[in-house]
């Protein structure tokens, strides 16, 4: 069961590339292959065809996809920028364990 559908699918595509062919080449005439399939009535479902040829420019279509900003960093700064946070976060933590040594050492100085 499972193999009829595999080839009535794989039927099926071969026909639509082979319609697609045609229109592209501008040609009428049907394959013996397509004769066939239409004289035994195999029905699968409509599909809308699509004009390959009258479809609008890929920069037309992909123009309002923008899809959110893009922050380019360098190198250098990203390692800066990891490095100040690795030091806010030794900073924090010796604060919270160390809160009233650290204040008097600051008092100090």
């Amino acid at each position: 069961m499972h193999s009829e559908t595999r080839e009535q699918e794989q039927n099926d595509q071969a026909k639509e590339l082979r319609d697609l062919i045609d229109e592209v080449e501008g040609t009428n005439g049907k394959h013996e292959h397509q004769q066939a399939e239409e004289a035994s009535g195999s029905g699968g479902t409509r599909q809308q065809k699509v004009d390959i040829l009258d479809l609008p420019p890929r920069r037309d279509v992909h123009t309002g996809n923008n899809k959110g900003i893009k922050l380019k960093i360098s190198r250098a700064s990203l390692r800066l920028l990891s490095v100040i946070i690795v030091l806010l976060v030794l900073f924090g933590t010796a604060f919270y364990f160390w809160e009233e040594e650290l204040l008097e050492l600051i008092r100090h100085m």
